[in-house]
């Protein structure tokens, strides 16, 4: 890491969504999934309808798309993008 690279922490997935924008094009992101950390273009996210998140997105990531449609409430496995576009229509 160099100086000028800023380093973000989000506690939730939804917040991580309402920024990306601002940040993606020159960011690295991952997500922590089952197994270990995956990079966020790469893992699959769902929202389960018991899911509690600590910001309240409900939104999960997942290693695998079949991992994340078979717990997703409308059995979709999402993508970084469908979760960016979702978080704009909640605001």
């Amino acid at each position: 890491m160099s100086a000028t690279e800023d380093t973000r922490f989000y506690d939730d997935i939804g917040c991580l969504a309402a920024d990306w924008e601002a940040h993606h094009g020159d960011a690295r992101a991952y997500v922590r999934v089952a197994d270990g950390w995956r990079n966020v273009e790469a893992a699959s996210f769902a929202q389960p309808a018991a899911a509690r998140t600590a910001m309240g997105s409900g939104v999960v990531a997942f290693a695998a798309a079949d991992e994340a449609r078979a717990v997703d409430r409308a059995g979709r496995a999402l993508t970084i993008g469908e979760i960016v576009r979702l978080s704009g229509a909640r605001k």
